[in-house]
């Protein structure tokens, strides 16, 4: 039995876009300040993923040290 509030991926990822656009208020800026925005905030994003990424066993090495 087929779900009824199936939606597809491309319907998913256009609302993501638009909530995103919203909230930072990109749909008001021209396409060159968007692109600019957007590699920045692409940047941030992964600079700290990285960080979370090579800190992460270190903090959770001193935090079971800590409980232990």
């Amino acid at each position: 039995m087929p779900l009824k509030n199936h939606k597809s991926f491309r319907t998913i990822a256009y609302e993501k876009l638009f909530q995103y656009e919203l909230l930072t208020a990109v749909y008001v800026m021209e396409p060159w300040e968007k692109t600019v925005f957007n590699i920045i905030v692409i940047i941030i994003l992964a600079l700290s993923l990285t960080t979370l990424y090579q800190y992460s066993l270190l903090i959770m090495s001193k935090l079971a040290s800590w409980v232990i």
